[in-house]
């Protein structure tokens, strides 16, 4: 039970965020190699009756081009597989469907019970208030009493 409060309070929301952090990191990896590959890659004839007419003036060598489009082949297949990594710590990927439903089970009845707890800790609460209230209704009416008497007194 206390590995389930451990696991609820936090451990895994860290590497949830992780795994969103690490794909918003591929998404933007892959962007950015879209506009490499658009921005910096030399023309080139691919077939014989279809010329080449225009030249990409921005373009990088065909050896740096090699070179710079495998570095972010590489990059991409590194992030890939971090997100694999944690992926497959997240918690309930290697728990059966039956273990994942009784630990839901757990939770929501814990849950249940939290809300009960809090529903009385709001009443004695409000019940609290009242009596509070009512209290500095009453030393406020004997101030002003008192203030009374004594004004009548002079």
């Amino acid at each position: 039970m206390e590995e389930i409060k451990a696991q609820a309070t936090g451990v895994h929301i860290d590497r949830v965020t992780q795994l969103q952090d690490s794909i918003d990191q591929q998404c933007q990896m892959l962007f950015k190699s879209l506009h490499y590959l658009h921005k910096k890659a030399g023309m080139v004839q691919v077939a014989p009756e279809i010329p080449v007419t225009q030249l990409n003036d921005g373009a990088d060598s065909a050896d740096e081009f090699t070179a710079r489009t495998q570095e972010i082949a590489n990059d991409i297949c590194r992030q890939a597989k971090k997100i694999d990594t944690l992926v497959e710590s997240l918690p309930g990927v290697s728990v059966s469907e039956s273990e994942q439903e009784r630990e839901f089970v757990e939770l929501s009845q814990e849950n249940d019970a939290a809300t009960r707890e809090l529903e009385e800790a709001n009443k004695r609460a409000r019940v609290l208030l009242g009596d509070i209230s009512g209290i500095l209704r009453e030393i406020a009416d004997n101030a002003g009493k008192q203030k009374s008497e004594t004004t009548k007194q002079w």
